[in-house]
Formats: C-alpha cells, structure tokens, sequence
C-alpha cells in the first residue's frame, strides 16, 4: 500500500490540471465618443451554453472562465441593458475581447441580480449555495488582510481570539473556523499552526475574489470542511493590471504598502509577482482599566501588539489549448510583540508579562492538466507547507514546526449530455513537532516535559462523483473514503448537493454530508495561552466526526422595470458524532481538552434581502439576520456554546454615481449577547452584552488612480474590560481569552490604489 501511494503520488507530479483556463474582457462601444472608444462592462454574467459553469466580469470587465472538454465551445455573455451575445471559443483562444451592443428595449431577465450587486452575489449557477465576494466588494471597505474581508457577511462572522496577540478568528453555522475549509483555489489553505494567525497572512491586495460556500463540499475537495468552505483566488497574470500600487495609513500609525506586478510574456507564459509589507510599532493603552490603580486610564497592557509583516508571493501561469500550468509559491515573515506597556523581550522578561510571536512559513501549490481527448482530461493539484512558530506568552513558551504535504489527481469524463464523472485519489501527510516551555500542559496529572508531542498522520483517499444536470435540475453526488494512519480510523464521505428551479426567478437547494477533522488541541486553541489556565489533554484524541444538513431558497422579485430584490432564505443543521470538547467552564483555571460522543449540534437559520433603493441609482441595500443554535453536552448538561452569539443583524449600503467617480459604502452590525464560561469567583459576568459596529468609506475614482478614506468602528463600540485581572497577570486569576466584543478603538484611514501604467 505504501508504495501504491508513493507512486501515485510521483504520477501527480507528472500530470497537468483538467481544465483550460480561458480569460478575457466584456467591453461596450461608447457611441458618444467620436475615436469609437470602448468601455468596460464590470458586472456582465459568462457561461458556457447549456451548463451552470460561468463567472461574473470584474470592474474593469475581465474575466477568468475554467473550461473543460464538457463545456463545449459556446460562451454566452450577458448584461443588463445590452444585447446578449454567444461566441464560439477556438483552441488558441486564450484571451478574447467581447463587445456588447446596447439595446434600451430590453427587458429585465434573472441576470439583473449579478449586474447590480457585482460586489456581492449569490452564484446562481452553483448546485451549493455560494457567496462572491468580487473585487469590487473587497474594495468597499479597507480590507488590509483576510480577516477584515467579512464585514459586509452574514454568514461569516470575525472575532478576537484574544486581547494581547491581535490574532482572529472565524465562524460559520455557530461552529468556529476550524470546521471551515480555507482553500486557496480549491486547495487546502490554512490549517494546523496557521490557524491562530493565517487571517492576518493574506493581504487584502492580492485577492481577485472570495467564495463562501456552506454546508459540506465537494468529495474532490477532501474529507474536511464540516460548516462550508472559504476559497481564495488571487489575482492572475492574465487578469491582472501590469502594475498595482496600494498603499494604507490610519489614525493608529498602522501602515502598509502593496505592489503587483504583472508580466504576460506572451499568450501562454505569464509571471505575476506580489509583495507586501506591514509594520504598526506603537504602544498604546487606552483600553480596560487595573482595579489597583483607577487613576490610570488603560489596563496596562498594549491594545494592540506591535507588528513587522513581509509577505512574498510568485505564480507562473502557462496555459496552451490543451495544456495547463499554474504555479504559486509564497512566504510569510510576522514579528509580533505584545503584552504589558514597557515589555522588552529578553530585558525584562520576569518583571513584565510579555508576547511574541515569529513566524516563518512557506508554501507552494502547483495545477497541472492537459486534455486527454474531447470528453475527458485529467489534472492534478500538490502543495507543500513548511511553517516555523516561536511564540511567549508570559511565563510560557510555544514552539512548534509543520510540515504538510497534499496531492491530489482527478480524472474527469463526460458521458453523454448531461452527465459527468469524476474519479481520484489524494494524499496529505501532516508532521507537527511541538515543544513546551514553563508549566502548560498536564496530561493524565502528570506534567508534560519539553519537546514530547510529535503528530505525524498520513491519509491516502480515493473518491467519486456523479453530476447530472440539465436546464432546471443538478444534482451532485459524491462518495470517498480515506485512512488515517495516526488514529487507525477508516472514514466513509458520502455527500449529496441538489438544485432546482421552481421558477424562472427561484431556485432552491440542498444538500447533506458527513465531514471529518483531526484536531491539534494547543496549536489550534493558543488564545487560552494568554491566560493562567493549564491545559489537560485526556487520553482518547480522536477525529471529529459530523453530518451537515442544509437547505435553502433563493429568489429574485421585481420591482419595476429596473429594480428588483433578492431574497435569500437558509438553513442548516450539524450534528456531532465524535467532537474535540475544550471545556473552560469547569474551572476558570483550566482548560480540559477531552473526545466527547455526548449530544452536541448547532442549528443555523440566516434570511438575507438585498435591492436597489432607488429609480435610475446605483443605490443597493442589503439587510441581513441570523440566528445560532448551537449547544454543547458539557460535564452531563446540555447548554449552549460558549462565545456563539445566537444573533447577529447586518446592514450594508453601497451607492455609487452614475459615471462610476464617486463610490459612498456603510456597514452596520449588531451583535447579540454571548454566554460565557463559568467562573466561581465572579470574575466576569455570565453573558455579555450585545453591541453595534458602524464602518463607513468614501472612495473617489479616477482615470488610473483611486483614493479611499473612511473610518472603522465609527460609535467606538469597545468591551470595557477585556483582561482580567491584569494586575497581576502572574496569578492564578489572570485570563485574556474572554473576548466577546471589539478591540479595535475608533479610527480614521486614507489609502491609495494606483495602476500607474493603466488598467488591463
């Protein structure tokens, strides 16, 4: 069997991607203009005739568009007001130009939706419910990195995991991030050590697009991604403009700085090169307050941690008609110093507590395929991880490296109209090393010593997918199985994605699933480091095992002949079989870590409505409300999950001037109320209260140029006192991990995004 594997994984090595990248731009004739002059059609819809595998045109109207031998060569182009057009696509097409004709007599077709909310919209194409996030919505707010990406989703919610290191953390369906896919281009992304810190890794800058999928995914994907599925496309050598500056300041003294540079040899090679730098070096405290001196204003720790970021990033693309290439390869270095005011690391470490964090981690993914005849093709997809992580928090230390390897080949064959099969194999091996330092982890009351936890699992899979599909109906099914080598454990994928169209504007959807997730219960949970707990770690550890249930309805009304609203109706429910329970209620000076097959789900219901406000405007409101049920069987009582608020309310607006100049962007949140961990001492309360958060940006739009300013947490909606007992955070007491609310005072940004040489 071993080496079966092996050599199976020498064979993706060898092969190159399924499918043929095709990238072009939808541009209209302006016929006032007297040199004939062309303009972009951001927002206009592309698909392949007769299938539901299309995109959305960006808002300099390029597009990137996969096609496989299923497709055919037919591409439909579409956009609200102007005459649809089909186009036959020849091998050596790579990079066409697409020209619309307007037609003022055309009525409204489904198609509205996409043109209007070409920020954010629901994919209309895709058998599971999916979220775009263009990159024209990654633009109406500051978006500097990944975790500041969602504040204009519902279904996404961003939080603290702490009050010193800075680190965020994710949620979907009342279940953390962890049991969330993150994938960079339908590759495993970050997991493992990344996961405290991996959201602050991705610039904003070099994202082309953010997918948000719910529920489980697809078996080609694997066997994790129990709550949906984060996918990150970057911005491509075919797409991209050949030279991108954006550059950030804000009232805090954070800066950043942002270049892209494109090179399109010629229609087959393509080099892109990204490179970003980030460095905030203020101590600040104006956060909290210390019960031994309430004449200081502040806690006397930093409100933020001071921070160094390089971040790297290269990718090839060689695409030919029947070949395709596209390699990435990037590195991350983070310094992060944070703790009580006036802490010097290694100077006075025994007289302040004090963090650190640095961190080195590289990656590199590569696609390869080529097409085998008119009906099938195969592809493959490898990357390898290597990440180093010296973290101190106080008196302890966390040391750890990963090394993680993922592979994975597919075979692809249209069988007749209609129908099509996928079939494939994959491999991850996973090496985690961690060593600890001062008194962290007890294990079965006897304390753990310094380099003893050594995780190493390799899962070999095979898998298979069936997809039927015609004008109103798609149903996806899929099966795989894979082994995990550490815990012995055969785990069985089946998962099942269905669409309808009950109308010509409704379409409804569902889907079921079994997920799995091997857990690291330290590197995965380091916000309780920054607290006096002790960690225990049972005997048992174990995969987590869980089935997703979903269903959802989508439907587009109109209003007058050229308004109309969305609506968005869905709900979800996740039961566990097997879960990883990090129990903090049991003693507010520990954190027991233990397998559980005691009751736990969580139900999720979210109704989103999004419209034009007004006539003849580009005004678009979206409203949003959510709710979480999510409990927990803990110490034989079923209660509800700690830090998992039940509601969440949102509200965005998004208006822009007819001449696309002037672009005005409000969000609104409002939080719910949280339970929080039991403490004996009344060291904080037992639920938290609800809070808003308020963001506004003001962007002006030239020729190649465009200026943003605007301003987060606008009420400074703030938790009053994040750490406790932070005059003496040596004691038993001290805990920075109960974190609910915003840490992030008000503050005030200007920013720049300048393609120098024009845009593509």
């Amino acid at each position: 069997m071993k080496h079966i594997f092996f050599g199976l994984f020498l064979l993706c090595l060898s092969q190159p991607l399924f499918s043929q990248t095709i990238s072009g731009t939808v541009v209209t004739r302006d016929g006032t203009s007297l040199i004939n002059r062309t303009e972009p059609l951001p927002g206009a819809t592309v698909h392949w005739l007769k299938t539901y595998s299309g995109t959305v045109a960006d808002s300099h109207g390029r597009f990137e568009l996969r096609k496989t031998p299923a497709d055919g060569n037919l591409l439909v182009v579409r956009f609200l007001g102007w005459i649809s057009d089909t186009i036959e696509v020849r091998p050596n097409d790579n990079n066409i130009r697409i020209v619309l004709v307007q037609d003022p007599n055309l009525t409204i077709e489904g198609v509205e939706i996409v043109e209007r909310q070409r920020g954010h919209f629901i994919d209309q194409l895709n058998p599971q419910r999916m979220d775009v996030i263009t990159i024209v919505g990654l633009c109406q707010l500051a978006c500097c990195n990944l975790a500041e990406s969602f504040e204009n989703s519902a279904t996404v919610d961003v939080s603290f995991a702490d009050a010193i290191t800075g680190a965020r953390q994710i949620q979907m369906l009342g279940l953390t991030g962890l049991h969330t896919q993150l994938m960079f281009e339908n590759m495993p992304f970050f997991r493992g050590l990344s996961a405290p810190f991996g959201m602050l890794y991705v610039p904003g800058s070099y994202m082309q697009a953010i997918q948000i999928s719910k529920g489980t995914a697809s078996v080609i994907n694997g066997f994790e991604g129990l709550a949906g599925q984060i996918n990150l496309e970057y911005r491509s050598p075919q797409t991209a403009d050949p030279l991108f500056i954006n550059l950030f300041y804000d009232s805090h003294h954070q800066l950043e700085a942002n270049v892209i540079q494109n090179n399109q040899i010629n229609d087959r090679l393509g080099i892109t090169v990204f490179a970003h730098y980030s460095q905030f070096q203020q101590e600040k405290d104006h956060i909290g307050h210390c019960p031994s001196d309430p004449d200081h204003h502040g806690d006397g720790f930093m409100d933020k941690p001071k921070s160094r970021q390089f971040n790297m990033a290269t990718r090839f693309s060689y695409v030919t008609p029947t070949r395709t290439s596209i390699t990435t390869a990037m590195f991350v270095f983070d310094d992060r110093v944070g703790g009580q005011m006036g802490f010097r690391p290694g100077v006075n470490n025994d007289t302040h507590w004090g963090f650190t964090n640095r961190t080195n981690r590289g990656q590199i993914f590569t696609r390869n395929g080529f097409r085998l005849t008119e009906t099938s093709s195969i592809g493959t997809q490898l990357s390898a991880t290597y990440m180093d992580l010296r973290t101190l928090y106080g008196p302890r230390s966390y040391d750890a490296t990963e090394f993680n390897l993922y592979a994975n080949i597919i075979y692809d064959n249209t069988l007749s109209d209609g129908h099509n099969l996928n079939l494939g194999a994959s491999f991850q091996h996973n090496d985690i090393r961690e060593n600890f330092g001062g008194d962290i982890l007890r294990m079965d009351t006897v304390w753990a010593t310094l380099d003893n936890r050594r995780k190493t699992e390799n899962i070999p899979g095979i898998f298979g997918q069936y997809t039927f599909a015609n004008d109103r109906f798609t149903v996806v099914a899929g099966l795989r199985y894979d082994f995990n080598t550490l815990y012995e454990h055969h785990m069985v994928t089946p998962r099942l994605h269905g669409r309808l169209s009950v109308s010509e504007h409704g379409t409804l959807r569902g889907s079921f699933g079994r997920a799995f997730r091997s857990p690291i219960p330290v590197a995965e949970n380091m916000n309780l480091l920054a607290s006096s707990r002790i960690f225990n770690i049972g005997e048992e550890m174990g995969l987590e095992d869980a089935w997703n249930f979903g269903l959802n309805y989508h439907h587009i009304f109109a209003i007058d002949e050229e308004r109309t609203i969305s609506v968005a109706l869905g709900a979800y429910r996740t039961v566990f079989n097997n879960q990883l329970l990090v129990n903090v209620d049991r003693n507010h000076q520990e954190a027991h870590f233990y397998m559980s097959r005691d009751r736990s789900f969580s139900n999720n219901a979210q109704l989103e409505i999004r419209t034009d406000i007004l006539p003849n405007s580009n005004w678009i409101l979206t409203l949003a409300g959510r709710y979480n049920d999510s409990r927990q069987t803990i110490d034989g009582e079923l209660r509800q999950s700690p830090f998992v608020a039940p509601w969440k309310f949102l509200m965005v607006n998004n208006l822009t001037n007819n001449l696309n100049t002037w672009q005005f962007d409000v969000t609104t949140q409002f939080h719910g109320s949280v339970r929080l961990p039991d403490n004996t001492h009344g060291l904080w309360e037992e639920r938290s209260s609800p809070f808003p958060i308020l963001h506004a940006q003001i962007t002006r739009r030239f020729r190649n140029l465009d200026i943003y300013a605007g301003s987060e947490n606008i009420l400074n909606s703030l938790q009053s006192n994040p750490i406790i007992n932070p005059g003496n955070p040596f004691g038993p007491n001290f805990d920075a991990s109960i974190i609910y609310g915003s840490l992030m005072e008000r503050k005030f940004y200007i920013g720049i995004r300048w393609t120098p040489f024009g845009r593509n």
